[in-house]
């Protein structure tokens, strides 16, 4: 897809449109305690995105590493909802397949979601599993972590689905067919 055209769909998207609402001061950036990492400032992904290097903003990592803290909201003087935008970067870059090779928060953000989707909920340990333990050495590995929050009971040991999850995987696929109409 051209450049203008993911401007459009990024536009579109919920919160995607704040970005054009962006003065360049830069309070987001000064305020991001993950800016240190990011290959962009959220000041200079809009920049980006709005002079044309739409394609170079999905490939940074930026969006994945927002800590999702908002104090870049808080503190925007022009009221943008900066991780708003950060959430329908992510959407985009899925969709349409921009995301960094390797980031292992795309990973995270993926095992979540399927979580989410398969329980109702989100359970910390069955996320994990999918994310962090890809075979029965990281297992091992990662048993004392385990078993150090099970005694202080910070993981749960039966997750339980939702009451009605049929209806709940109806509503996301639901979801799903209206995304794929708009």
């Amino acid at each position: 897809m051209e450049a203008k055209g993911l401007l459009k769909e990024l536009l579109e998207l919920p919160g995607g449109n704040q970005i054009l609402k962006c003065i360049q001061c830069g309070t987001c950036t000064g305020s991001c305690p993950m800016s240190d990492v990011m290959d962009y400032g959220p000041r200079r992904l809009f920049a980006l995105i709005k002079h044309g290097s739409i394609k170079d903003a999905l490939k940074s990592n930026t969006y994945w590493v927002c800590a999702s803290c908002y104090f870049c909201t808080v503190r925007c003087p022009r009221g943008i909802k900066i991780t708003d935008v950060m959430y329908a970067l992510k959407e985009l870059s899925i969709k349409q397949g921009f995301y960094p090779a390797g980031e292992p928060t795309v990973k995270m953000y993926q095992a979540f979601r399927d979580t989410v989707e398969e329980y109702g909920r989100l359970s910390e340990a069955k996320m994990m599993q999918k994310f962090g333990i890809k075979s029965p050495l990281d297992a091992i590995k990662k048993a004392p972590l385990g078993i150090k929050l099970f005694f202080k009971k910070r993981i749960e040991t039966k997750v339980e689905p939702i009451r009605n999850l049929d209806a709940f995987k109806r509503v996301i696929q639901k979801a799903r067919q209206l995304e794929r109409v708009s």
